[in-house]
């Protein structure tokens, strides 16, 4: 009954694993904690990166983990106005046609077998060999388009926050061309 069991299992885990949600991660790529941040105009204050999951034949997760770009999120710090920091908030989001399909090569074994039969003086002698060399065809691709998302003005003013994709932008002072601010 234990062997049942445990042949059932390992069947049935790849199985399980296919069945797994297609999902968007997004997580944050600039610095953060409670380690106060400088920045001028122009400078980007928050960027995230979102990756999403290869969809496998049959709609599921990519077993073997898998994942193309699903776009991000940018804020930047664009100035100052009077006492209150104005930021832009960028969202660009990327379709793809992309799947496990699209981005796998493809290896096709090709066996040749060579029979020889003939003789030597008057021996007569055959033989045979089998030969096997492998095809090798890339993946075929896939192709994407990002949108741009119409841009967002954030003002804050000191001590003020805000917070973007589970994260929070705090600002501690605002000077006219420089800002002072924590992401946690």
């Amino acid at each position: 009954m234990k062997k049942t069991a445990f042949a059932f299992v390992t069947l049935a885990a790849p199985l399980l694993a296919a069945c797994a949600p297609v999902e968007t991660k997004t997580k944050l790529v600039t610095p953060a904690g409670s380690q106060i941040r400088s920045a001028g105009p122009g400078d980007v204050v928050m960027s995230f990166q979102s990756r999403k999951a290869l969809p496998n034949i049959v709609g599921g997760a990519d077993i073997w983990g898998r994942t193309t770009n699903a776009g991000g999120t940018t804020v930047r710090f664009v100035g100052a106005r009077g006492s209150e920091a104005v930021f832009e908030r960028m969202d660009v989001v990327v379709e793809t046609n992309a799947t496990t399909m699209t981005e796998s090569p493809m290896i096709i074994p090709q066996t040749t077998t060579t029979t020889v039969d003939g003789t030597v003086g008057m021996t007569p002698v055959s033989g045979t060999a089998r030969s096997t060399s492998y095809q090798f065809i890339p993946p075929r691709g896939s192709s994407q388009y990002a949108t741009a998302q119409r841009p967002i003005a954030i003002t804050l003013g000191s001590g003020q926050s805000v917070t973007i994709r589970g994260r929070t932008l705090r600002v501690v002072t605002v000077a006219p061309n420089a800002l002072k601010y924590v992401v946690d």
